[in-house]
């Protein structure tokens, strides 16, 4: 039997910079027992999945398609740390985002997003989003390519906070971007001694002088290092990679120097 993609679904998660996702799309009981009932057939890909459909031997589709006729899968975070990336902000607490075509034209189009209950798990973690297709919204034409549906979420983000100890005196200490992507400043006196953090490293390090700097904006959480980050002290560079707050750092950095 001959087959054709009759649809596609990308997921596009900007903390992951390459193909390899902590994410799987799966097909909820209904929707395999639909498509096993027509003859389609999934094929998962990198970053999401293909469904195949049957054709005859003038190359037209096979199966009748209903009005009512839809497919649903879930995506499923196979590691702790992409629910704590991800930004659910949007919706309510025990709910999750719902993915549809149902409003949108043919052709490549990015879903249309909303909410739903949170009702699917597997492997003990709870999906972060559900896909809903409506198959008779698909745009089927022999001579055009298949539509792509692009699953688009955001990444949280936050201000990268790096607290610096000198054992030494420093008359200047900045931190610069030499990517020029970033700003940090140094927090004032005043701004600075309502931080719980700053206080505990004072009392902790008495003899130490203690200097703070804050992005001017939040950063995406991302897996892939930002570089060139450097510690500039008395106009030398003693730091040329300054580390990334990884994702259980929430921002902060807090970095010994002589």
């Amino acid at each position: 039997m001959k087959y054709r993609e009759f649809f596609q679904i990308i997921i596009d998660h900007p903390y992951f910079s390459s193909d390899q996702m902590d994410l799987s799309l799966i097909p909820d009981e209904l929707t395999i027992q639909t498509l096993r009932a027509q003859g389609f057939v999934i094929k998962n890909t990198a970053k999401g999945l293909k469904v195949l459909i049957p054709l005859d031997t003038k190359g037209n589709k096979l199966p009748i398609i209903k009005p009512e006729d839809t497919v649903s899968f879930c995506v499923i975070p196979t590691t702790v740390n992409c629910s704590e990336v991800t930004d659910t902000s949007m919706v309510e607490r025990g709910n999750i985002l719902l993915f549809t075509n149902k409003e949108i034209k043919n052709g490549n189009e990015e879903l249309v997003v909303s909410e739903t209950t949170a009702d699917s798990v597997r492997s003990s973690f709870t999906a972060i989003a559900k896909i809903k297709i409506q198959l008779n919204k698909v745009n089927f034409d022999r001579d055009e390519a298949s539509p792509i549906y692009r699953v688009v979420f955001k990444s949280k983000s936050v201000k990268w906070k790096y607290y610096i100890l000198s054992s030494t005196e420093a008359s200047t200490l900045a931190i610069k971007d030499r990517g020029e992507r970033l700003i940090f400043s140094e927090l004032e006196n005043q701004e600075a001694a309502a931080d719980n953090i700053v206080n505990a490293l004072k009392s902790n390090f008495p003899d130490s002088q203690l200097f703070v700097f804050e992005s001017s904006t939040a950063i995406h959480y991302s897996d892939k290092i930002l570089k060139n980050i450097q510690l500039i002290k008395n106009e030398n560079m003693i730091i040329k990679h300054l580390s990334n707050p990884g994702i259980s750092d929430k921002g902060i950095q807090i970095i010994k120097i002589n």
